[in-house]
């Protein structure tokens, strides 16, 4: 996930994962209360919410939402690793998944091709790494290859978000990236690609202009980072 020396971020993670301090802050499940008020701030920021127990019942949300045959890009995430809508999108056989189509095509020759899918597709499904209680959602990321589709490219959005995302403000979302987000991403990084993360790009939704495009499925559960 490097970013502006401003907002305090490291040019690479701690390779031993977040303090004690950073899990304390920000591992902890928001109370009821909070992710309700979250919930109505997005709403009237334009995304529309539901709002849901588990993991189980989100993944069972996100089905719902996409229809079979659909076009579906997911992006990379552990919250939807964890509770199987990676494997939904890219193994039921009801939709279309980018992803793979995207792994067996060849940069070199087909870059444009893969440009072009990735940053167009009919849905994405996805993550923040945290919401503020006035209603931004925040995502980082070290190629900012998903940004795009989020911001405007898709068609669709939704974001599986864990109750343990919500913050009070930007600054503390800003601190949240750093402190407990990229250590945690930067180590799955290295274990998975032998390369580290950085925060290089950050994408705050402050309003969403399209009614309906973007669904957030809040949960009452720790999920993801």
């Amino acid at each position: 996930m490097s970013a502006p020396s401003a907002i305090g971020m490291p040019s690479e993670p701690d390779t031993n994962g977040p303090s004690e301090k950073a899990v304390a802050e920000f591992a902890k499940l928001a109370s009821d209360g909070r992710i309700r008020a979250a919930m109505a701030a997005l709403e009237r920021n334009g995304i529309s919410c539901l709002l849901v127990d588990s993991g189980a019942e989100a993944r069972t949300a996100v089905r719902s939402m996409l229809p079979i045959g659909a076009e579906v890009f997911n992006n990379t995430s552990r919250t939807l690793e964890v509770i199987g809508v990676a494997e939904d999108v890219e193994r039921s056989g009801h939709y279309q998944p980018l992803r793979p189509r995207l792994y067996q095509m060849d940069r070199e020759m087909q870059g444009r091709e893969m440009r072009q899918l990735a940053a167009s597709p009919d849905f994405v499904v996805g993550s923040v790494h945290a919401v503020t209680e006035d209603g931004s959602p925040l995502i980082a990321s070290a190629s900012g290859s998903q940004l795009g589709p989020l911001a405007s490219g898709a068609g669709h959005v939704i974001l599986v978000i864990g109750g343990q995302k919500i913050v009070p403000d930007l600054t503390t979302a800003l601190r949240r990236i750093q402190q407990y987000c990229l250590p945690l991403e930067g180590r799955r990084a290295r274990e998975a690609y032998s390369v580290p993360s950085g925060v290089n790009n950050i994408l705050v939704i402050n309003r969403v202009i399209t009614p309906g495009r973007i669904t957030a499925v809040l949960v009452r559960e720790s999920l993801g980072f």
